[in-house]
């Protein structure tokens, strides 16, 4: 009995064996990029340096012979308004760090003797205690107040010290000395890979956001279209009696691996896109401007509270000053004129700022102490603790605050958590985080270079097509 000849070939796998290497071509290399970039990401998390410590813990100090505001700023001869206060001890004495419109300051808190390098020193201290590194020389300090090239927008606090070492690995320490935080440590490796990542795979050397987003749009979708119609085409194929096992070895190939991960190329186009333009919609509040206060007037007087202190930062409620003020039992909101107690200080004050952030008339649901990141509120977002502020709208807008500094961590709606959650689920993987976090990286990296190479292949055949016509 002879065998079943194979089906003619349809129109539609006609149109596939015409239109999907050609597609290919246009969008072939942006995919590869992509897919040996996303292959590179878990190395270079993996040789980027690591701070010896990621907190930096104040101790607690006695709050006897500590002057009030007012005394200190008398005895210092200082006259300008203040934005910030805050109350700490540093190498075994309490000191006010005063900000003015135009400077910080530091005032010895039982003497009131300015401390006249205690800003850059205090940015020194931080910066050896995160990287761990006591005995190189500084090669350079400066005060940064923008993002840039080696300080991107993902490490979020501003401004920050920029201290960097005498060393061979070119060792820069980020550190904002309002909050005691580490920005973010960067050596010469960290920075290679941060170019080559950010502009292979967020192609930043195309300065025109419009034009940017364009092309990867194109792209995106174009990879997308060509996966799904690999599938089509294939199954096609099949049906009809001409399987992968025809053609030359790198045909073969290109089928094998193409389908292998096929559905991985569209997950992570679809949630690549989802990122992208979801950030175009992201809400942007108005920054609230700083509100400055006589210091003649900041009357609170330590001695009278509480025998022992650990740090306060006096911040703003309405048009009134408070400090915010943690004692060896807790948090209490003080009157910075005369040290009467807030009742639920914490909560009063999350509550004004969201106000000044994202005004809107829609009632409270809840207010929300974080002290974690979370899925919700994720690492990227840099600034714990946070109190989260839920309100009843249609779009579950939640608002999170820091109280301490008084600035805005974050502000998610139901669109950000769709979008959130895709990333983390489709683009990151993170639904195999139980497999341990390098297993993960390690499953996720193989299909991403796999399909960089099933478009390396299908490139090579398409040039050898193109060659031969």
């Amino acid at each position: 009995m002879s065998k079943k000849a194979p089906r003619r070939p349809s129109s539609l796998i006609g149109f596939l064996l015409c239109w999907h290497p050609r597609l290919g071509g246009v969008v072939g290399l942006a995919i590869i990029a992509w897919g040996l970039s996303g292959l590179a990401h878990p190395i270079i998390s993996r040789i980027q340096p690591s701070a010896a410590a990621y907190v930096y813990k104040l101790e607690p100090f006695s709050s006897a012979g500590v002057l009030t505001v007012s005394d200190a700023a008398a005895r210092a001869g200082l006259t300008q308004s203040l934005s910030a206060v805050r109350l700490l001890a540093w190498q075994g004495r309490p000191y006010y760090r005063l900000q003015t419109a135009a400077d910080v300051i530091w005032v010895d808190a039982r003497s009131g003797v300015v401390a006249e390098y205690a800003e850059r020193d205090y940015a020194e201290f931080l910066a050896r205690h995160y990287v761990g590194d006591q005995d190189s020389a500084v090669k350079s300090m400066s005060l940064q107040t923008e993002f840039d090239e080696d300080y991107v927008f993902v490490n979020r606090l501003l401004p920050v010290w920029r201290v960097e070492f005498e060393r061979d690995d070119g060792m820069r320490v980020y550190v904002d000395t309002a909050s005691d935080r580490l920005g973010t440590i960067v050596n010469n490796t960290k920075a290679a890979s941060s170019v080559f990542f950010r502009n292979v795979h967020s192609w930043i050397f195309i300065k025109n956001d419009s034009l940017r987003l364009s092309l990867m749009t194109i792209c995106l979708v174009g990879g997308g279209i060509i996966a799904l119609a690999g599938i089509l085409q294939y199954f096609l194929q099949w049906r009809a009696g001409r399987g992968w096992r025809q053609g030359r070895p790198t045909l073969k190939f290109h089928r094998v691996l193409g389908v292998s991960v096929a559905l991985t190329a569209v997950t992570f186009t679809g949630s690549g896109l989802y990122h992208l333009w979801q950030k175009q919609f992201v809400l942007q509040p108005e920054m609230v401007a700083a509100k400055y206060f006589d210091a003649a007037q900041i009357n609170v007087g330590w001695s009278t509270l509480n025998p022992e202190i650990v740090q306060a930062d006096m911040v703003a409620i309405g048009d009134e000053a408070y400090f915010r003020t943690w004692y060896g039992g807790g948090l209490q909101y003080r009157n910075a004129l005369d040290g009467e107690l807030l009742a639920d200080g914490e909560r009063l004050h999350a509550l004004a700022l969201a106000a000044q952030y994202m005004p809107t008339n829609a009632p409270v649901k809840a207010v929300r102490a974080v002290d974690s990141f979370n899925d919700e509120y994720g690492f990227v977002n840099k600034r714990l603790p946070v109190v989260a502020v839920d309100y009843e709208r249609s779009d579950h807008l939640s608002v999170y605050v820091e109280p301490r500094s008084g600035a805005l961590a974050t502000v998610v709606r139901d669109a950000d958590r769709y979008e959130g959650f895709s990333f983390a689920f489709l683009h990151k993987w993170n639904f195999i985080d139980g497999l341990g976090h390098t297993v993960r990286d390690i499953i996720a990296a193989c299909f991403a270079a796999g399909i960089a190479a099933t478009f390396i292949l299908g490139m090579t055949l398409f040039l050898r097509r193109a060659r031969r016509r």
